[in-house]
């Protein structure tokens, strides 16, 4: 693998949120983006990446965009909708050593998909010199500018299979002057999308996309050489792990017909003891409620006596996946069932800093935030970016009061992000004196560094910050 290889793939692999496909400079936007959603139906993205559906249970993504993480994704989205992911298989020759080789990857889904339009799989070595249609949302650019910004939206581009070998197709993003009508390539956060060939009507998946070359050409330019998983190689194994994968299980009971459908009284006549205790079934009623934002469902089944302290979806308590979907009435639904219990979270839960994330501009803020407490919530749980409620509080609120709560019941002052910064680092970047005096007086950390190598006073300095400055270097009484 050549040096600009490395820094490509490095690029491309990037599996950040999905922010799409890099255009002509001289061809409106406005035509990519009406091709891109030609093909919405065909089109999923999953882990930060794009994936094609290829049955109503089946995605097919980019080994890369999966590989290590499989147990930690939940969800993948197709058009406006999410669907949970049952299982996920990479190829059993792909290693991150060698990962321009056996790039690909089945994602099974739990629920089935809606209005999609699944693509076939293509079996044909006879890629070379057909059309392709790419679909994607990664960073937006174009052939003369290079990247521009990443604005989530979905873009369709073509271009033409210039080459093929045992493991991949290859295109290069050509100049106008010798390029398709709708000319296009791959960018960042497009790893796992399809290359499409049209026959009757039908797309046909070709290529996966895998990584990028740069030919001595900066990324996004005209120029750039994209290669992208060779279907046809890998299609046995892709039909083999189809055809041999169970269907995934969804419990199916008339109590859960009853939360789907909002009929409470259907609940009422169809919630018996014995139901209550089949636990797969509460579950999947309880999940079913929080993503069609049934409360009034939701307080029925608790009322019913329905344990849903108990209830775990997606490693986390009901509490903070009703959070997670940012449903406000519902959990404070659940906190008025919890009344005044105790030890009611799990130590490991996020509820607390998912909480202040949540309600951060609600009035509800503080007194939700007493009561999580009060129940015992974790005062130092981080959320996947690393986190804390101290952090999130000093970070993404003006609520001093909320800060002097998490600190006088315990939060730990020093705990550091993912980025290295801790709430002391924060209140001096942002310059939130009132908070940065009251860590530093309650024993805060001055001297921690973050991942860029600086203290609160040196961010203090780059932010011209004259009262955080003063603060950090002793000159005024803490």
């Amino acid at each position: 693998m050549t040096l600009n290889t490395v820094i490509s793939l490095a690029l491309l692999f990037a599996t950040t949120a999905v922010n799409a496909i890099v255009i002509r400079h001289d061809v409106d936007d406005k035509k990519y983006l009406a091709l891109g959603e030609q093909y919405s139906p065909s089109v999923a993205y999953v882990a930060g990446c794009a994936a094609t559906v290829i049955d109503k249970n089946w995605l097919l993504t980019a080994a890369h965009c999966v590989a290590g993480k499989e147990s930690d994704i939940f969800t993948a989205r197709h058009i406006n909708s999410h669907y949970r992911v049952a299982k996920i298989v990479t190829h059993p020759k792909f290693k991150r050593a060698n990962d321009e080789f056996y790039d690909a990857a089945l994602v099974q889904l739990k629920d089935p998909l809606k209005n999609a339009k699944p693509a076939t799989l293509n079996q044909q070595k006879n890629e070379i010199g057909q059309q392709v249609i790419f679909v994607g949302r990664g960073t937006f650019g174009n052939g003369q500018d290079g990247l521009i910004r990443d604005d989530a939206k979905q873009r369709g581009a073509t271009n033409t299979v210039a080459s093929a070998n045992e493991h991949v197709i290859g295109f290069t993003f050509n100049k106008p002057e010798t390029a398709t009508q709708f000319e296009g390539i791959s960018s960042r956060g497009d790893s796992g999308g399809p290359a499409f060939v049209i026959v009757d009507n039908t797309p046909i998946v070709i290529g996966i996309s895998s990584y990028q070359v740069g030919n001595g050409t900066p990324e996004g330019r005209y120029g750039v050489g994209e290669y992208y998983t060779r279907v046809s190689s890998i299609y046995p194994w892709l039909q083999g792990v189809i055809e041999s994968t169970a269907p995934a299980v969804v419990p199916n009971h008339p109590l859960i017909d009853a939360v789907v459908n909002n009929d409470l009284s259907a609940l009422d006549n169809t919630i018996t003891e014995s139901t209550l205790n089949q636990h797969a079934v509460i579950t999947e009623a309880f999940y079913q409620s929080v993503i069609l934002n049934r409360v009034q469902m939701a307080k029925a089944l608790i009322d019913h006596g329905a344990k849903f302290e108990n209830i775990i979806i997606n490693k986390d308590s009901l509490f903070a996946f009703a959070l997670t979907n940012n449903k406000r009435d519902y959990f404070r639904m659940l906190q008025n069932a919890a009344g005044n219990k105790t030890k009611l979270h799990n130590s490991n839960s996020s509820v607390l800093p998912l909480f202040i994330s949540s309600f951060r501009k609600d009035p509800y803020l503080l007194e939700g935030a007493k009561l999580l407490i009060q129940q015992g919530a974790n005062l130092n749980a981080q959320t996947k970016a690393g986190d804390t409620a101290l952090t999130l509080a000093g970070w993404s609120t003006n609520n001093f009061e909320l800060v002097k709560l998490l600190v006088s019941n315990g939060a730990d002052l020093n705990i550091a992000n993912n980025n290295g910064d801790t709430p002391t680092i924060d209140a001096a970047y942002l310059g939130k004196i009132e908070n940065l005096r009251y860590l530093l007086k309650n024993g805060a950390d001055k001297s921690r560094k973050n991942k860029r190598g600086n203290t609160a006073l040196d961010v203090a300095k780059s932010k011209n910050n004259k009262l955080a400055i003063a603060l950090l270097s002793a000159e005024l009484p803490q």
